[in-house]
């Protein structure tokens, strides 16, 4: 809890949009306890909570911070040495990537 955590949007954008703040963090198996404990805040329907939940699933219920003012590109991403390859999990970035993000992202 209370992490910050930046949201990068994989499939149409390819770049950094926003920025969250964590509330609660929980691997867990529980398909039920899953949906239980996401139940208003996911996007997610019952039906692929249960077929994720076949294995470890990290749930991580966050506060949205707000959305950056400039998306930043995986390609920016790249050149500002905060990640050195595909970006395919949860990443840990330094302090000083997290501020080349926001500098590019207009913060």
């Amino acid at each position: 809890p209370g992490d910050v955590v930046l949201f990068y949007r994989t499939e149409d954008e390819k770049a950094v949009t926003s920025i969250g703040v964590v509330d609660r963090f929980e691997i867990l198996n529980d398909a039920a306890k899953i949906a239980s404990l996401v139940s208003r805040r996911t996007v997610y329907a019952l039906e692929e909570i249960e077929a994720m939940a076949n294995r470890k699933t990290k749930v991580i219920l966050f506060r949205l911070v707000e959305h950056l003012p400039h998306s930043v590109s995986y390609d920016r991403l790249i050149h500002e040495h905060v990640v050195t390859g595909p970006i395919q999990s949860i990443r840990k970035v330094s302090d000083v990537a997290f501020s080349r993000v926001l500098a590019a992202a207009g913060r």
